[in-house]
């Protein structure tokens, strides 16, 4: 009886010990959540992040409401060069939020404070 309750515990651990180290490649697991920081140029990451967020009807566009045209890379350039347009992106208490209708994703706040932080090209 002893030797049988001695096999089967034994038999229980070998089943149930785990089979060692397990792996997953993230972009599997979480697809989408990539976030490219090394291509940060205007073109690559963020004229989409302007038109898809910041350049829509009735804000930052020709007759919007929003201070500047970001469709002209000029009047994006203006918002970056005086200082309101990361803050702003970062909804700092000292600023306007933007977007208004929610955050940007993390991925493309700091896209663009790459981008700012390498001049802010029209590359």
């Amino acid at each position: 009886m002893r030797n049988a309750t001695v096999a089967t515990i034994i038999a229980v651990l070998l089943l149930s010990a785990s089979p060692g180290c397990y792996y997953d490649n993230e972009e599997e697991l979480y697809p989408n959540t990539f976030c490219d920081t090394v291509n940060t140029s205007y073109s690559a990451a963020i004229s989409a992040i302007i038109e898809s967020n910041c350049a829509t009807p009735g804000c930052h566009v020709a007759g919007g409401t929003g201070t500047g045209n970001f469709t002209v890379f000029s009047e994006l350039s203006e918002q970056v060069s005086n200082g309101r347009l990361l803050p702003s992106i970062r909804r700092e208490a000292s600023s306007i939020p933007m977007p208004p209708g929610g955050t940007l994703r993390a991925c493309e706040i700091r896209q663009l404070e790459l981008w700012v932080a390498a001049g802010a090209q029209n590359n």
